[in-house]
């Protein structure tokens, strides 16, 4: 199975976002719209607990136990284009999100993307992998430090049931 990268709809991550700070306080779920501009935003979904799991795409550079670098080899000057952030990652229903189409981008960025896009895909069983890891290790409530740092995985599953678009 082929990973993709998405756009996901402001109304249903915000509505994710409020459900999460009226029990935490905070939220994890990454910032998409900043003033009256929306930052772009692109992830993979994955199939987690009968639920698709959005995992942001984050410009963060440095290594952690729940990411996984974007690296491209062949850039001399600087490989580490970004990571997937595993912690941040949020359920979605499919009616909130859409494909991102690379040939809607410029010409540069359209080659950036569809190179990250390659790249994801040649290490998708890694991929697949932490993604499982991360939500296992939230859930299970072992590591009292990831909780914190993650989204609350089984809070945003029943906001997700919950959400009704206007």
């Amino acid at each position: 199975m082929n990973l993709f990268f998405y756009d996901v709809d402001i109304a249903y991550v915000k509505h994710l976002k409020d459900a999460e700070i009226s029990k935490r306080g905070f939220t994890r779920i990454p910032d998409i719209e900043y003033g009256n501009r929306q930052k772009m935003v692109c992830g993979v979904v994955l199939e987690i607990n009968e639920f698709k799991y959005y995992v942001p795409i984050s410009s963060y550079k440095k290594k952690q136990n729940n990411n996984i670098l974007i690296k491209l080899e062949d850039d001399r000057f600087n490989q580490i284009k970004g990571s997937l952030r595993f912690n941040y990652m949020f359920p979605i229903k499919d009616e909130y999100i859409s494909k991102r189409d690379f040939n809607k981008e410029p010409p540069a960025r359209k080659e950036f993307l569809r190179r990250q896009w390659v790249f994801c895909n040649t290490i998708s069983d890694e991929i697949k992998k932490m993604a499982l890891e991360t939500y296992s290790s939230v859930i299970s409530g072992t590591d009292k430090g990831l909780i914190y740092a993650s989204c609350d995985f089984k809070l945003l599953e029943e906001a997700s049931k919950k959400y009704i678009p206007a």
